[in-house]
């Protein structure tokens, strides 16, 4: 059997195809680029369904056989608007978009915080999706002409099927749904003018929702027997997909963002959790539930410092046909530095979430190696991750086992950092892309080609290599680590 996994992401898309085992056997990958200035960060769902469309065509090229199911795993917290002629309004705004940051405000003054805590699991934020179709209501006509409202999980379900489900997990990321009745909330929804009729209908993740519409398939040269199931918030996702099929392990996801992800004992909203931006969210698994501990920037953060710090070294690696991270890897690895890095380059993630951060390069003189200015900006990331851990232990979460994932997961020089900053084993899997494979593992569970989801991941999640921490690296990285926080704590609200 071949079942396929989708995953619609803030910088591109992908679809992969495995068999049962969790091997890959094609997969196909479209880029695409965030529009926006001044704050504002935003995309084009005409791009992204182009893109889908592209991936859908390419990937059975080298396919023996035919797909059978595919589920959508997506980005959350971003909304696509369409008229009664199914005409998009509007371009999404993604998660660190500035807008929404005033809506907060006026959303506590009709709900407390602890209210909407205790509805939704998470705590009120201009991350997410209310806030800023609340904006929309205020400054467009665009709600008010919107006959659906689709998170993109249950857009690219829609445009493949023509029925409007979606998952708990990606419902969740609204801030207008109950975690424990698995509705809508209706009191949040009309808060931004917005009905329950215009949302699509929340449902467990692995549901069928239906076969690949005829036209569509034609259109993309597919089998017209595809069924579609429903996915996911790519996070949780991407936790299925490494393996987090219980409490004890974490799955820390590097893509744009840096997205660490950790299963709860139960459903919790507690006061700790309200104070420091600790959300509870559905997991993939029925009566499951995630916390997500983030840091808005991640794979963006490196991508800058190619482009802009070592720019020159870039153009060399180039003119030598080398790759850029790969280079900077093998010379980082040789050496230790003292210099501390802020990563917060323009927003910043747990234990603080805020969207008007600003970064910081601590330590430099003019004796300054470029990859001493690497290899900080990498360790930088693994002590905010450690930071923000240590904030959600208090939950009662211990984690002996960190699985990494994404398009970060390619360095090994980052894995080892992970190990040696948390002092517990960091493992890297053979499918580096965890998101598409925890689809895979929710359609195949759809069709019941698995009894369950921990029988699909036992099946299908196979690990390639585990990262010990190093002995002689614990104090050099434990005194570092101090260090960053009193810089943290002196800098990070600077202005």
């Amino acid at each position: 059997m071949l079942v396929a996994g989708l995953d619609i992401g803030t910088s591109g898309c992908k679809i992969a195809v495995y068999d049962l085992d969790g091997d890959l056997k094609a997969s196909s990958r479209y880029r695409y680029h965030e529009e926006g200035v001044s704050g504002y960060r935003e995309l084009d769902p005409v791009v992204v369904l182009s893109g889908v469309k592209e991936c859908l065509k390419n990937v059975t090229k080298s396919l023996t056989g035919p797909i059978t199911a595919l589920a959508v795993g997506t980005l959350g917290e971003s909304v696509v608007c369409i008229d009664q002629e199914r005409n998009i309004l509007g371009k999404s705004m993604v998660t660190g978009d500035k807008r929404g940051i005033p809506e907060v405000k006026e959303i506590l003054l009709r709900v407390s915080k602890a209210e909407i805590m205790n509805i939704t699991g998470i705590p009120a934020s201009e991350m997410y999706s209310l806030p800023k179709l609340l904006w929309m209501s205020k400054n467009t006509n665009i709600i008010k002409k919107a006959k659906y409202i689709f998170m993109y999980e249950d857009y690219i379900g829609y445009y493949l099927t023509g029925k409007r489900k979606v998952s708990y997990s990606s419902a969740s990321r609204t801030m207008a749904f109950d975690v424990e009745q698995k509705v809508w909330s209706k009191k949040l929804l009309e808060i931004a003018g917005i009905s329950v009729g215009q949302m699509s209908e929340p449902v467990d993740a692995g549901t069928i929702i239906g076969r690949i519409l005829p036209e569509v398939a034609d259109e993309l040269g597919l089998s017209g027997q595809i069924q579609v199931a429903v996915g996911g918030h790519d996070q949780e996702c991407a936790a299925l997909g490494a393996g987090v099929v219980s409490a004890g392990i974490g799955e820390d996801g590097l893509g744009t963002c840096e997205v660490m992800n950790i299963m709860l004992g139960r459903p919790l909203r507690t006061e700790y959790m309200l104070k420091n931006d600790l959300a509870c969210i559905p997991g993939m698994i029925p009566e499951t539930y995630m916390t997500n501990l983030e840091i808005t920037t991640c794979g963006i953060l490196m991508n800058w410092s190619r482009d802009c710090i070592f720019k020159g070294i870039h153009m060399k690696c180039e003119e030598i046909g080398e790759n850029f991270f790969t280079y900077m890897d093998r010379e980082a690895a040789k050496i230790k530095t003292e210099l501390l890095v802020l990563p917060q380059f323009g927003s910043a993630g747990n234990p603080n979430i805020n969207y008007d951060a600003r970064g910081l390069i601590w330590g430099l003189t003019v004796h300054t190696k470029p990859e001493e200015i690497y290899l900080a900006i990498k360790e930088s990331m693994a002590y905010q991750m450690r930071m923000a851990y240590e904030c959600s232990t208090t939950l009662g979460i211990d984690i002996g086992r960190i699985a990494i994932t994404g398009g970060g997961a390619a360095s090994e020089l980052t894995l080892q950092i992970r190990a040696d900053v948390f002092g517990i084993d960091t493992v890297s899997l053979k499918n580096k892309e965890a998101g598409t494979l925890g689809c895979m593992i929710a359609a195949a569970k759809a069709m019941g080609y698995y009894s369950s989801f921990e029988e699909g991941a036992k099946c299908a999640v196979q690990i390639e290599k585990i990262y010990k921490p190093r002995q002689e690296y614990t104090q050099y990285y434990q005194s570092k680590y101090e260090r960053y926080k009193r810089l943290y704590q002196k800098m990070h609200h600077f202005k």
